[in-house]
């Protein structure tokens, strides 16, 4: 038998003890579908990409330590899904103090597998030089581009390192903070990737309802 949403919710009943479960969640989705309750925009991270990402980064900026692969991440995701609709490798960007920090590549990093599995064919993309006080990103000489990236994933990379590269840790925190996703963020809980939207974009709605179409569909 089918049951339109009244019907449906008229079968959920308030008790002495408060709603029920059913109830609270029935509403939830109501208020989504009526748009009242706006859903984080998310896309399905893509390991293989995440990868060729990093060797990209180490063959043209050999060293960067964790801190600097975030926000070379950060941006370079961020312009792209602004230029094209959808990130670069789609990780969980977490508001951290120091600013953004994309959760998966920094396990990578850090070789910290709690959270996330070890990749396969991390030691082949890229080395993780653990020899100094942070760890650092180095290139795997001689090793063949898989690619998995397109060029406006390359130019935009590109172009966030030259950002990053010259900046000190002090002046690319300070930077972040200034971003709408990181200040409408919970401190370290993730970023919205609709707040990687700029206000000023000419394009915000056509870019929004894009990338909302590749989250739902789209494989980067």
């Amino acid at each position: 038998m089918a049951y339109s949403g009244d019907a449906i919710w008229s079968r959920f009943r308030y008790s002495p003890n408060g709603w029920s479960a059913g109830r609270l969640v029935f509403l939830a989705f109501r208020l989504i579908a009526r748009g009242s309750i706006a859903m984080p925009l998310k896309f399905a991270f893509n390991e293989a990409k995440a990868l060729e990402t990093l060797a990209f980064i180490a063959k043209i900026k050999a060293g960067f330590t964790p801190f600097y692969v975030a926000k070379v991440l950060f941006f370079a995701e961020k312009w792209h899904l602004n230029r094209y609709g959808r990130p670069i490798i789609a990780d969980t960007y977490i508001a951290m103090p120091r600013g953004p920090v994309p959760s998966t590549i920094k396990n990578y990093m850090d070789g910290e597998w709690g959270w996330s599995p070890e990749p396969d064919g991390l030691d082949e993309a890229v080395k993780i030089d653990h020899s100094g006080r942070f760890p650092r990103l180095m290139p795997i000489e001689g090793r063949q581009e898989g690619g998995l990236l397109s060029s406006s994933d390359a130019e935009c990379l590109k172009e966030a390192i030259d950002y990053c590269k010259d900046k000190s840790p002090d002046e690319l925190s300070k930077i972040t903070h200034f971003e709408k996703a990181w200040k409408a963020a919970e401190a370290n809980r993730p970023m919205d990737y609709a707040d990687f939207i700029d206000d000023d974009n000419p394009h915000k709605k056509e870019i929004l309802r894009l990338a909302q179409e590749n989250a739902a569909y789209a494989i980067l």
